[in-house]
C-alpha cells in the first residue's frame, strides 16, 4: 500500500535476498535433478554451479543427481566443489518396480558420502526423461529431503495466458494440469505431488539456468509445489521488530510505502502483522494503527506489504482478514486505508471498504499532513458492526 513517496530518509535492509533464504536452508539436505538433456550444456550449469558454493558455505547438504551424458560436464562444472571420490550410479530402469527403491544399500551408501562431504554427485544411468524423473522422485521421497529442484529447460509452469504459477498447493494439481499439455511437463508435475505426499517439504520446477535466481531471490523464476498453504498469519513479536523494519524499509526504498523515518516506522511495530513462511520468514506485514484514533475509535490500515514473489498469492488478503479480526476484538468503530496504488485499491474494494473524502475519517490523520498530497489519496473505509 502506498502513499505519495517523500524525500528518502530511510537505511538500507538488515538483511538480503539470499540470507532470507540461507538461513532456511541451513543444515537441510536439498536434492537437485537435472533432468534430461538438461546438463549437457556447460553453459547451462553456471546457474548450479553458483547455488551449490553458496549452500556449501552455508552447510547445507547438496545432492545433485545427473544423466550420464550431463555427469562428465557436471563433475568439470564444479571443479573443486566436486566430491573427490567416484560418483554413485543408480540404475533406475532394474529397480523402479522395487519396493523399496533406491534399495537401503543405496540410501546408506549416499549417506557414507554425504558424511565424506556436503556435496554428493550421483549418475542415473537413464536418459530417458521419464525415468529419470520417476527415479528423482522415489529417491527424494526415501530420503525426504528438505526440498527437490526439479531442473528442466522448460522452467516453471506458465497458465494459458502465459502467467508463471509461482505456488501450487498440491490440492490444485489436477487443476494445474489441465494447462500442461506436454506428456513430459505432466509427468513433472506428478513426480512434484508425489513426493509431497510422501514428506519432501516442497518442490520446485526450474529451469537450470535460472537455478539460483529461483533459490536466492524474492521473485523466484520457477514454480514451488507445497503441501498446503505455505504460511500464516500471526502478530509478530518483539523478535521479529527487526525482520519487519527491514520489510517496511525495503518497500519505502522501492516506492511502494510512504517514507517514514525510524521513529516513525518504531510506532507501527507494536500492532504489525506478519505473514509467516512455515516457521521461518516473513513474505508480507501490515500495521493496524490506533493510538492516534482512539477517541474516535477508529484504526489505520497501514504499511501493507507483500515481497514481489508472493503477490497474488492471498498474501495481502490474509493480513487483511487477520488484522480487520483484530479491529473488532479491539471493539473499533471502523478502520480506513489510504493507498495510491491500483493494486492495494482492488484489494480493499474486493473486502468490500467503501471509498470515502477525507472528512469521513479521522481528524487526527490530516493534522500536519500535506494538503496537495491528500489529493492523490485514494481513501478506503469499513464500518464494524460487532
Amino acid at each position: 500500500m502506498n502513499e505519495p513517496r517523500l524525500a528518502s530518509r530511510t537505511r538500507g535492509p538488515v538483511f538480503t535476498e539470499k540470507s532470507f533464504y540461507l538461513e532456511e536452508f541451513y543444515g537441510k539436505s536439498l536434492l537437485f535433478a537435472l533432468v534430461p538433456p538438461s546438463g549437457e550444456r556447460l553453459s547451462e550449469l553456471d546457474s548450479l554451479n553458483r547455488t551449490v558454493r553458496e549452500l556449501r558455505r552455508n552447510q547445507t547438504r547438496c545432492i545433485v543427481i545427473a544423466s550420464t551424458r550431463a555427469l562428465p560436464r557436471l563433475t568439470r562444472r564444479l571443479g573443486r566443489l566436486a566430491p573427490r571420490h567416484s560418483p554413485l550410479r543408480f540404475n533406475p530402469a532394474s529397480g523402479l518396480r522395487s519396493r523399496p527403491y533406491p534399495p537401503d544399500s543405496a540410501i546408506s551408501a549416499l549417506w557414507q558420502s554425504m558424511r565424506a562431504g556436503p556435496i554428493v554427485a550421483a549418475e542415473a544411468e537413464a536418459d530417458d526423461p521419464r525415468d529419470f524423473v520417476i527415479f528423482a522422485q522415489q529417491l527424494a521421497s526415501r530420503l525426504r529431503v528438505f526440498k527437490l529442484l526439479l531442473l528442466d529447460r522448460g522452467g516453471g509452469l506458465v497458465d494459458s495466458a502465459g502467467n508463471r504459477h509461482s505456488f501450487v498447493q498440491v490440492g490444485r494439481v489436477r487443476r494445474i494440469l489441465k494447462d500442461v499439455h506436454s506428456a513430459h511437463r505432466r509427468g513433472l508435475v506428478r513426480a512434484a505431488y508425489r513426493a509431497i505426499a510422501a514428506g519432501v517439504a516442497s518442490v520446485s520446477l526450474v529451469s537450470p539456468r535460472e537455478v539460483y535466481e529461483e533459490l536466492f531471490s524474492f521473485s523466484g523464476t520457477g514454480t514451488i509445489f507445497t503441501k498446503g498453504g505455505y504460511g500464516h498469519v500471526q502478530q509478530i513479536s518483539i523478535e521479529d521488530f527487526e525482520e519487519v523494519e527491514a520489510l517496511i524499509v525495503r518497500a519505502q526504498n522501492e516506492g511502494f510505502l510512504l517514507s517514514r523515518s525510524e521513529g516513525e516506522i518504531a510506532r507501527l511495530l507494536p500492532s504489525c502483522f506478519g505473514y509467516r513462511i512455515g516457521d521461518e520468514h516473513l513474505a508480507g506485514v501490515v500495521s493496524l494503527l490506533t493510538e492516534p484514533y482512539r477517541r474516535e475509535r477508529a484504526g489505520e490500515i497501514t504499511a501493507l506489504y507483500t515481497l514481489t514473489r508472493f503477490q497474488g498469492e492471498g498474501v495481502a488478503a490474509e493480513l487483511m482478514n487477520e488484522v480487520i479480526k483484530e479491529a473488532r476484538a479491539r471493539r473499533l468503530r471502523y478502520v480506513f486505508a489510504c493507498t495510491t496504488e491500483q493494486r492495494a485499491a482492488y484489494l480493499f474494494e474486493h473486502l468490500r471498504f467503501r471509498r470515502v473524502q477525507p472528512r469521513a475519517v479521522s481528524p487526527a490523520k490530516w493534522r500536519g499532513y500535506d494538503r496537495k498530497r491528500i489529493g492523490l489519496l485514494t481513501i478506503f473505509r469499513c464500518d464494524l458492526t460487532h
